[in-house]
């Protein structure tokens, strides 16, 4: 019998190695992974788990995120997410065996405790879509953490994979309590609860991950950080819930190295926001392995950056913008220090440094740990910033902050918060005119403008405390 299990097993392994081959080397690796994470999908609606007990053992919970690459956004949403989840369900009752989170990660970075604490889902086949078919049916909750989830600014396999991953876990079916507060089904007296989107957002998306997003959407439970992300997940025929973003909950900390900072520092967060989406070219990756070669746009082991004339020349005038921005603020009497809150920003950051006369510190993941990054963000004057979570740390922290954005996300969080002329595209010649002016201004406005962040940031962690609620009564506390 073990020789037969080993048996198949091999045999599985093998059929997804050939279809992790087929898709690194298609002609558009994107689409052949939406599409076999898809036929993993409505294969696994065709043949649901069966209900198991909630009581007797721990309640299984598996978190896909974006944790472990350097981004400190992804991972303090994760942290935050973690010890959501274990206000909620630690202590479940005498007849539990509590919690146990798992997550999938892409990366080795895990350099604050909670997440060096939490253990890794086991990965038994090496093409995402297969690992997870045969993972996720052992889960009792999924939950996606990664913020930027239905956009294809990034990568469609990642997108498809967060997107996918919470499909499969509602295609599995894990059950809730019957009749649980505002969970489909409660009426019927068979409430599920599968898997969840937890405090996402949205953005331009190709055909192929909007028909995907569409396609997958069955069963999920959506939560959206603002509402136009709901509305659009709406055009789409996708329902979702109100939510809000799991990172607004961080309390930072002043460490060793923030408290060495100059006082009344200005945070200037910049990444390269040109050089997305990721594709795979697994030609061009084979060719630099060969050679003993490196390339600066390379992204782990097949994919790459896309770059052309036309962004080289958009990135040099942004980093020329934030050059600008760090001498003008440094006369105003605010020092500049450079935060990298992705490890991928800090060639960003020495790029505007190199064009600075005089020397910036830089902070940056990687070399400095996420309570370093994060607590530059919360314990500055000011910030200015392309990174969505650095504006979110800064808003919950009340440092005034202007957003030099490079999609929607910033756009979607200043407006709907109530400060829509704090904002520029990243690619306005006077976008960092715009920012001196803001925060700039005069005591009273800097006073007013923290306050109404205090309660912009209220607002946020009671959407969180609701999320969480309606978490507890699906799921159960025991």
């Amino acid at each position: 019998m073990t020789a037969t299990l080993s048996s198949f097993l091999a045999d599985d392994a093998t059929r997804s190695m050939a279809a992790l081959q087929r898709y690194v080397n298609a002609p558009d690796p994107d689409a052949v992974f939406l599409d076999d994470m898809l036929e993993r999908i409505e294969a696994a609606r065709r043949r649901p788990c069966p209900p198991r007990p909630r009581t007797g053992r721990a309640l299984r919970v598996l978190l896909l995120s974006y944790a472990g690459a350097g981004n400190t956004g992804a991972d303090l949403r994760t942290i935050q997410t973690i010890r959501h989840l274990q206000r909620l369900f630690g202590e479940r009752g005498e007849r539990d065996e509590g919690l146990r989170i798992e997550l999938f990660a892409l990366g080795d970075l895990f350099d604050h405790p909670v997440l060096a604490a939490t253990p890794r889902m086991p990965v038994q086949l090496p093409y995402v879509p297969d690992a997870f078919a045969a993972a996720i049916p052992d889960y009792d909750l999924v939950l996606n953490v990664e913020g930027s989830t239905y956009t294809s600014k990034f990568s469609d396999s990642l997108s498809g994979m967060l997107i996918g991953g919470v499909a499969l876990a509602s295609a599995a079916g894990a059950v809730g309590p019957a009749g649980a507060a505002g969970v489909p089904g409660a009426a019927n007296g068979d409430a599920q609860v599968r898997g969840v989107a937890w405090g996402i957002d949205s953005g331009e998306m190709t055909d192929a991950l909007a028909r995907f997003a569409r396609a997958a959407a069955t069963g999920a439970h959506i939560f959206c950080r603002n509402d136009a992300a709901r509305e659009h997940l709406a055009s789409l025929d996708i329902a979702s819930l109100p939510g809000a973003d799991c990172a607004w909950s961080w309390t930072p900390v002043r460490t060793a190295r923030v408290a060495a900072l100059p006082a009344n520092y200005v945070a200037l967060c910049p990444n390269n926001p040109f050089w997305w989406p990721v594709t795979a070219d697994v030609a061009r990756a084979k060719a630099l392995d060969t050679q003993r070669a490196s390339s600066p746009l390379r992204y782990g082991p097949f994919h790459f950056h896309t770059w052309d004339d036309a962004r080289e020349a958009a990135y040099d005038a942004y980093v020329e913008r934030f050059a600008g921005l760090a001498e003008r603020f440094r006369k105003q009497g605010f020092p500049p220090v450079l935060v990298a809150m992705e490890r991928l920003d800090r060639a960003a950051c020495e790029d505007i440094a190199a064009r600075v006369p005089f020397d910036v510190p830089i902070m940056a993941r990687g070399t400095a740990t996420l309570d370093d990054v994060a607590g530059t963000v919360a314990h500055a004057a000011r910030v200015v910033t392309t990174r969505y979570h650095a504006a979110v740390v800064a808003i919950a922290s009340r440092v005034p902050v202007f957003g030099l954005s490079m999609d929607a996300r910033i756009d979607r969080l200043l407006t709907e918060g109530g400060f829509p002329g704090w904002f520029a595209r990243c690619t306005d010649p006077d976008g960092g005119e715009r920012a001196l002016a803001r925060l700039c201004q005069p005591q009273p406005a800097i006073d007013a403008l923290r306050d109404a962040y205090a309660l912009l940031a209220r607002r946020e962690q009671m959407r969180l405390g609701q999320m969480g609620e309606w978490l507890a009564a699906a799921v159960g506390r025991r």
